[in-house]
């Protein structure tokens, strides 16, 4: 399934919804709705990365795109998205002592993961559609979490778990480019 088949779809079905709402019970939900909306935005841009501490590194592009390539540092990243796209490119990485956490928070996301063989990858998400394509095969699930484990992955020396929280997930993996 395409990134835009399922934005445009969602979008829709909460149009119709406030629509159907309106008609039924003459109540403006979209007139309600989209202000708190707007305000919730506005305090998660201000005090989100005071809340995590200084360990964390927060990311908030809001629409676009988040690449992470070549020799950066696994370490604890917040990546927050509405509309967007990921890529964590693992192969020259740097990891810290212990395990990289990556949480990533979206209404639509979708991830690229490149994993080298020395890395152990742990992969949960909590979505209303979830889509996992990885080497082993492909997994989808709605309203359900899914959850993926590389094999060896306790006992790799290179270890990171993400997390991903939205409405839309989907997440590929696969091996780098020789």
């Amino acid at each position: 399934m395409k990134r835009w088949q399922i934005v445009i779809g969602i979008g829709l079905i909460l149009l119709g919804l406030f629509a159907l709402v309106e008609v039924l019970t003459g109540i403006d939900l979209w007139g309600l709705v989209f202000p708190l909306i707007l305000v919730g935005i506005g305090v998660l841009l201000i005090l989100r990365p005071k809340i995590t501490g200084r360990d964390v590194q927060v990311e908030m592009p809001i629409l676009g795109d988040v690449r992470k390539k070549g020799a950066w540092l696994v370490g604890n990243h917040e990546i927050w998205l509405l509309v967007g796209s990921t890529r964590l490119d693992f192969t020259d990485a740097e990891f810290p002592d212990g395990v990289g956490k990556i949480k990533l928070f979206g209404f639509v996301n979708e991830v690229k993961v490149i994993l080298p063989e020395d890395v152990g990858l742990r992969i949960e998400t909590n979505a209303f559609v979830s889509e996992f394509r990885s080497p082993e095969g492909k997994q989808e699930r709605i309203l359900t979490s899914l959850s993926y484990e590389t094999p060896g992955y306790e006992n790799a020396e290179k270890r990171v778990q993400i997390q991903s929280l939205g409405f839309v997930s989907e997440i590929q993996v696969k091996p780098p480019l020789l």
